[in-house]
């Protein structure tokens, strides 16, 4: 059910900026209040947020240019799925021989009355904490919900993090997240937000995510969005 309402959003953003350009054309709904004050209110927005981006800790020379080739050519992207594929399959199996059941807990309330966090591992927290250890950290980051782009940082050289330096959501939706909140489609967007980055042992991972999983309980969180890297 939830995987089709992402597509229900997606639709619904590419059809807002699709609104969006036909405002700018003075065609399509809306075209009657089109003026040059309104694109210029655009490009300003725009603008601003192209200089809202988020910090990145470097890796080594050697290392970004081995994640480039396995994201810029076609062997690089085949091998990456391959291995992704592999691995995870292989982590997937090791899980499944020690879990008798799966922890399925419905929805209780509707989407649009739910309270919405956001856990990502792709290695992002706020540029004023401590970076991850980039070989291996369990460990995890808060971030309050009023956080832009520019308070953030990404700490991880397991993948391409060129995309998300141009746009954060792409990791880390949480300019999205609040978007739908203004439309009424989700309640509302939790006050806090957790950020994991590299874990080479996902045991290492279970009591970090028990805990993180009592603060979303006791902050009342109906609903987090899994955010990969």
């Amino acid at each position: 059910m939830f995987s089709a309402y992402l597509r229900t959003t997606t639709t619904w953003e590419r059809s807002l900026w699709q609104d969006r350009s036909a405002v700018r054309r003075g065609t399509g709904a809306g075209a009657d209040t089109w003026s040059p004050g309104l694109v210029s209110r655009d490009i300003g927005r725009d603008n601003m947020m192209q200089n809202d981006t988020p910090q990145i800790t470097p890796a080594t020379p050697l290392h970004e240019l081995v994640l480039r080739l396995m994201n810029d050519t076609a062997p690089g992207q085949a091998f990456f799925r391959w291995f992704g594929k592999t691995r995870g399959s292989l982590q997937l199996r090791r899980w499944r021989s020690s879990l008798q059941t799966i922890p399925w807990t419905p929805l209780q309330r509707p989407i649009a009355e739910a309270t919405v966090a956001l856990v990502t591992t792709g290695g992002v927290h706020l540029h004023a904490d401590s970076p991850f250890d980039v070989q291996n950290d369990a460990s995890f980051r808060r971030i309050p919900r009023a956080a832009t782009a520019a308070d953030l940082c990404i700490t991880h050289d397991k993948y391409d993090r060129r995309d998300a330096t141009e746009d954060i959501n792409l990791v880390f939706p949480l300019q999205r997240l609040r978007e739908l909140e203004t439309e009424g489609i989700i309640g509302r967007v939790a006050e806090l937000h957790y950020g994991f980055g590299y874990v080479r042992n996902l045991d290492d991972l279970l009591a970090q995510a028990r805990e993180v999983g009592r603060r979303l309980k006791q902050a009342r969180v109906d609903l987090a969005l899994l955010v990969p890297a």
